[in-house]
């Protein structure tokens, strides 16, 4: 249980049990985009390849298309210098259910005994069908006895499903991942190149935000001690702006990246777009609010050191500065092609490391790396 679906991968011929020469790539199928990251050899980790290509039909269609999923890699691969077929991947978000587990450890038994016990009396004979893995997450030093875990459960023929996919399409399988735990190694790497003190770590919380819904990871040193997912999303400011001012997609884009053409734009001013997103962005800070108000009752008072941003509304101003004036706490924007550039050579778009599944897609890819030399 201490390496997601680790059993399985050891017994299916086809996936591969080592990474081999070729650092692994990591693979991100999200809703509407293909993601891959791929690091040089060695430390710290800098950036070798990086791609995102739009699926060309709906993902739930792509997940049985093998051929689908080839041709899309083949373009990937035709267009940056990935090298090897090695990946580390990770479920679609929707066949995963992630929850937070408090457990007793018991004279003589292990966490994986103690998680096991405990999510039996949850789940039943449901468990026999599901794949598990978990997280240990940070707990109060003063009890070694109670402990809690972030927990994945995935059906096992959603899973099986998904590595036949990617066997299918010409793939070696090192490891399937959780997305929080992608994320944290994310992080983590990033703190160790731009945080000083390494190798201690800044409490953080990082915010990673999607199309329809985001999530927030808080990460104290070393360890992800809680990750929900928030109702906010890129789509609900430009739906907004729809509504309210009729303002079509790649305008609202604009303005909400500060282009100084479209601020200047006879219809609708920045300050203007600014006060109608007002809303969201006050649900956003209280979602926030919420969250370190607990983070402070577990950690007796004590709050983040730093703010982690990853997604396409990362890109946006008047989001970072809003979140940056109520939380008084350095703000660090993750872009793979920024954070992990290569100190010579050639460097990738920064506008492609904001996409909305590539920090993921980077954390996969750090599967294994060591954080500094």
């Amino acid at each position: 249980m201490s390496a997601l679906f680790s059993s399985l991968i050891r017994r299916l011929p086809w996936v591969s049990p080592a990474l081999g020469p070729a650092p692994p790539i990591g693979l991100y199928l999200g809703p509407d985009r293909l993601d891959l990251v791929q690091m040089n050899g060695g430390a710290p980790a800098c950036l070798r390849a990086m791609s995102s290509i739009a699926l060309p039909e709906a993902r739930e269609q792509l997940l049985g298309d093998p051929a689908g999923l080839r041709a899309l890699l083949r373009q990937a691969f035709a267009s940056e210098p990935f090298r090897g077929k090695t990946v580390v991947s990770c479920l679609p978000a929707d066949q995963v259910k992630i929850l937070s587990l408090s457990y007793v450890l018991a004279d003589g038994q292990t966490d994986d005994q103690a998680v096991a016990v405990e999510l039996r009396g949850r789940l039943q004979d449901e468990l026999d069908e599901m794949v598990v893995d978990y997280m240990p997450l940070r707990r109060d030093e003063g009890d070694t006895a109670e402990r809690e875990a972030l927990v994945a459960l995935a059906p096992r023929t959603q899973v099986m499903a998904y590595l036949h996919l990617l066997s299918d399409a010409g793939l070696k399988v090192a490891a399937l991942d959780i997305g929080p735990a992608a994320l944290t190694r994310c992080v983590k790497h990033t703190s160790a190149r731009h945080f000083p003190g390494f190798p201690a770590m800044p409490n953080a919380l990082l915010i990673n935000f999607g199309a329809e819904s985001s999530y927030l990871t808080v990460i104290w040193g070393r360890r992800t001690v809680l990750d929900r997912v928030i109702g906010f999303g890129e789509s609900r400011l430009f739906e907004r702006l729809k509504t309210v001012l009729d303002m079509p997609r790649e305008l609202s884009l604009r303005i909400l990246c500060r282009d100084e053409e479209a601020s200047a734009s006879k219809a609708e001013g920045r300050g203007i777009v600014e006060e109608v997103i007002k809303p969201d962005l006050n649900l956003l800070h209280q979602e926030i609010s919420k969250t370190l108000v607990y983070m402070a009752s577990r950690t007796r008072g004590k709050s983040i050191d730093a703010l982690f941003l990853a997604g396409p509304v990362a890109r946006y101003p008047i989001v970072v500065e809003s979140l940056q004036q109520i939380l008084k706490v350095p703000v660090h924007i993750l872009n793979p092609a920024v954070d992990f550039a290569p100190p010579t050579g050639r460097r990738h778009d920064e506008a492609l490391g904001t996409t909305a599944g590539m920090a993921l897609a980077a954390g996969l890819a750090l599967r294994g790396v060591p954080e500094n030399e």
